[in-house]
C-alpha cells in the first residue's frame, strides 16, 4: 500500500534563527572584555547565508567581517554592508584592481607583495598551524613586513578545541614574532574555541563555528542551535518482512513495517556516510534512517503502526530542539563535524530565517 502526494509548501528547508546567532556571539564578546567582533562569514556564513548572518550582527557593532574569497567579500559589498571586509586567502598582486574595486582589506603573507600594496591589509603569522602565514621564527622576513598600510596582525591557532595548551604554545611563538614587526596594528587571535583559552587581551575575537551553533569544544559551554534542516514526508509505504528498501539493496526489512519517505538527501546535504546511523525526528520522537540516502530523499523506518505520521509531515533532520540531533552530533553520524555538515547544505534548501 502506497501514500504519495506533492508537498504543498516545500521539500526541504533550513531554519535559521538569528536571535540565537546573536546571542551566540554576545557569549563570545563576552570572554574577550574590550575586544571588537570580525565574525567569520566565509562560505555563505558556514552554509547559513552571509548577508542575512552579516545583517543581523551589524546590531553587535562588529569591526567587520571575515570571508574567504573576494567573491564573497563583493557579495557582501552589493548588499550594502560597509564595514571592513578581510579577505583571509592571501592575496596576490594580479588582484589589486579587484581589492580596489570592492573595498576589501587583503591578507598578505609575503614581504616582496606587501612592499608594493597601496591599501590596508593584515599580515599573517604561521605559529604551527603550517598553512599559511610568516613563520614565527622567519626573523627577517618579519622585520620586512612593515608597511604604512599594515592594519592588523593575526595568527591562527590549529588546536584550540581539543589541546588548550598549544593554544599557549602558540601564543607565546606569536608575540615574540609581532616584536619583530614593525608598527603598531590591530591583533586578532582567537577563534570559536581560543575566545575561552586565551586570557591576553585581544583588539579583536574572529569566532566562526560557535557563531552557528557548532560546539566549540567539549569543555565550553554549548551554543544555542542556530539551524535546523527540516523536510517533509512525502510518501509512505508499508513493506513486509524481507523486502528491500533503497540502492543496493543493503538493508531489508526485518519485519514488517512502514517507511515513511523523507525528502532531503545528499544534494541537500544528508551525506551517505550518516547510513545505518543517523535518526530523524518525526511526531515528537526519533526514528532510524535505513537504507542508503538517496540525491533527493531519505527512508525511515517508521514501525509496524507507523508512528502515526502522515504525508506532509514535518521532519527534522537535524538541529532544533531535543530530541533531534545537533549539528554536532549529526556531523559525527558522519564521521566528519559540524563545520563540514553546515557547509555542505544544497543551494536547492531554502533558508528561512526567524529573529
Amino acid at each position: 500500500m502506497n501514500v504519495s502526494t506533492p508537498s504543498p509548501n516545500g521539500r526541504a528547508w533550513l531554519d535559521v534563527s538569528l536571535a540565537a546567532l546573536l546571542a551566540n556571539a554576545r557569549a563570545v564578546l563576552d570572554r574577550a572584555p574590550g575586544a571588537r567582533l570580525l565574525p567569520m562569514v566565509k562560505a555563505d556564513a558556514y552554509g547559513l547565508g552571509a548577508v542575512p548572518c552579516a545583517r543581523a550582527l551589524e546590531a553587535l557593532d562588529p569591526w567587520g567581517f571575515g570571508v574567504a574569497t573576494v567573491g564573497e567579500g563583493a557579495e557582501l559589498r552589493a548588499a550594502g554592508l560597509t564595514r571592513p571586509i578581510l579577505v583571509f586567502t592571501p592575496a596576490s598582486p594580479e588582484q589589486r584592481d579587484a581589492y580596489r574595486r570592492h573595498d576589501l582589506r587583503a591578507v598578505l603573507d609575503r614581504p616582496e607583495v606587501i612592499a608594493t600594496w597601496p591599501a590596508p591589509f593584515h599580515l599573517e603569522i604561521d605559529t604551527g598551524m603550517g598553512r599559511c602565514g610568516v613563520r614565527w621564527d622567519e626573523s627577517d622576513a618579519l622585520a620586512r613586513c612593515g608597511s604604512p598600510h599594515l592594519e592588523g596582525v593575526f595568527t591562527h591557532f590549529y588546536a584550540a578545541d581539543v589541546d588548550p595548551a598549544s593554544v599557549e604554545a602558540q601564543w607565546r611563538r606569536f608575540v615574540e614574532a609581532r616584536r619583530r614587526v614593525p608598527g603598531s596594528p590591530l591583533v586578532h587571535a582567537a577563534n570559536s574555541a581560543a575566545a575561552w583559552r586565551l586570557a591576553e587581551r585581544l583588539d579583536l575575537v574572529r569566532p566562526g563555528i560557535y557563531l552557528y551553533g557548532g560546539s566549540a569544544a567539549p569543555d565550553i559551554p554549548a551554543p544555542r542551535p542556530v539551524a535546523a534542516l527540516r523536510a517533509r514526508v512525502v510518501a509512505l509505504r508499508h513493506v513486509r518482512r524481507g523486502d528491500s528498501v533503497s540502492y543496493g539493496p543493503d538493508w531489508h526489512a526485518p519485519a514488517d513495517t512502514w517507511i515513511a519517505t523523507v525528502a532531503a538527501g545528499y544534494a541537500d546535504g544528508v551525506p551517505r556516510a550518516v547510513r545505518g546511523r543517523a535518526a530523524v525526528v518525526l511526531r515528537g520522537r526519533r526514528w532510524p534512517v535505513v537504507g542508503r540516502v538517496t540525491m533527493d530523499f531519505v527512508m525511515v523506518d517508521m514501525g509496524p503502526d507507523g508512528g502515526g505520521v502522515t504525508v506532509g509531515d514535518v521532519a527534522t533532520v537535524f538541529g532544533g530542539d531535543s530530541p533531534a540531533a545537533t549539528v554536532d552530533e549529526f556531523g559525527a553520524w558522519a564521521g566528519t563535524n559540524s563545520y563540514e555538515i553546515l557547509a555542505r547544505i544544497g543551494a536547492r534548501v531554502e533558508r528561512r530565517y526567524d529573529a
